[in-house]
């Protein structure tokens, strides 16, 4: 029975390891690892920024570049 436990635990850690590893690239910056600069593209509501760190242009609103990394997000039009 213990060798069945440890079986079973051995395998969730391997199962949990690998999806650890199939993450996007990025997807787990911290929150202040970018250096945002304002590209000046801005439109009437929003601001356009890109990150010197990760190349990523975002856009947010207030006039203050955005809180978190969006490299890890994808997506098309």
């Amino acid at each position: 029975m213990p060798v069945l436990i440890i079986a079973a635990l051995l395998i969730a850690f391997l199962f949990w390891n690998l999806g650890r590893r199939s993450a996007p690239v990025g997807a787990r910056r911290p929150s202040g690892s970018c250096r945002w600069v304002a590209t000046g593209n801005d439109t009437v509501s929003l601001g356009e920024y890109r990150c010197k760190t990760c190349k990523v242009t975002a856009y947010a609103k207030g006039g203050k570049p955005p809180q978190e990394c969006k490299r890890g997000m994808g997506g098309s039009l």
